[in-house]
């Protein structure tokens, strides 16, 4: 049964030095919990933001492990819930890294893992070519988890351009979905905003985004505007330029009134697309 509570989207301006980051995730888990959250949302590449992706395959076992444990210990030192947005992990294969999510309680428990399934391969106009897959082992499972605040959604970044997956993950049961993200400048200043907006809107949840900001280096500006946006669309609570949080409430009888003043989730015409899950 979901109930009332704070979560705060911390935006972060993050960098390769891997101390400088985890205390700086540190700081604004502290600032989160003083003001009564209890859940924080970290950002895609909160521990390590590399000049180049490749980069990230020289972290050591012991480093990677240090960007995961950092933030369990925070978790347990303030009793709260956090979501250690994307951070690197050593996939399967043993050759590349997963960009995996992980949401841990306020006991330190690891609640859910999500490994990002839609990889960024593209060429943003005026910058270098990015490839995610080079680096990165795709996910292949949508995640979502029952928590005793709500049922969460997971993604992780690019997924935001692909709305099956957060209809899978409504009809699911998911209340919150998150999206802790690097969103680029380039893309983010037209699109990013749009396309939170439209998830919310179009799968009646709450969505909430937590960004990196600024310019990392020569070849990484990320957009920011770290946000989350009620199931009706209306942006609750965003956060301005530089480092920050942005805090809002998720309140279940929001969704019940959005639900039954538009209730287009019960016209889902499943006789015409065929492989939706039945909704939970």
């Amino acid at each position: 049964m979901s109930r009332r509570f704070l979560l705060a989207c911390v935006q972060l301006h993050s960098t390769n030095d891997l101390q400088h980051n985890l205390e700086r995730c540190r700081h604004w888990i502290r600032q989160a919990a003083e003001r009564s959250v209890e859940l924080v949302i970290l950002p895609e590449d909160f521990g390590y933001m590399a000049v180049l992706e490749k980069e990230k395959l020289g972290l050591k076992p012991a480093e990677l492990g240090r960007i995961k444990e950092s933030i369990r210990e925070e978790a347990i030192r303030y009793g709260i819930h956090v979501l250690a947005g994307g951070y690197p992990t050593l996939a399967e294969d043993g050759e590349r890294l997963t960009n995996t999510a992980t949401l841990f309680s306020p006991t330190g428990e690891e609640l859910a893992h999500y490994n990002k399934i839609h990889l960024f391969d593209a060429d943003p106009p005026g910058l270098p070519p990015l490839r995610e897959s080079d680096l990165i082992q795709p996910g292949d499972e949508v995640v979502v988890v029952k928590t005793d605040l709500c049922t969460i959604g997971l993604s992780i970044c690019y997924d935001l351009r692909f709305p099956e997956m957060y209809r899978m993950m409504a009809l699911q049961g998911a209340e919150l979905m998150t999206v802790p993200a690097a969103f680029t400048l380039t893309t983010g200043k037209d699109h990013w905003r749009v396309l939170l907006r439209a998830r919310a809107i179009e799968n009646q949840c709450y969505v909430a985004a937590a960004g990196q900001w600024g310019r990392h280096s020569e070849k990484r500006h990320s957009f920011g505007m770290s946000l989350v946006a009620d199931p009706w669309g209306t942006v609750v609570a965003c956060a301005s330029e530089g480092e920050g949080l942005a805090v809002a409430e998720f309140q279940p009888p929001r969704i019940e009134k959005v639900r039954e003043t538009v209730p287009c989730r019960r016209h889902i015409r499943r006789d015409l697309f065929s492989g939706l899950p039945e909704q939970s």
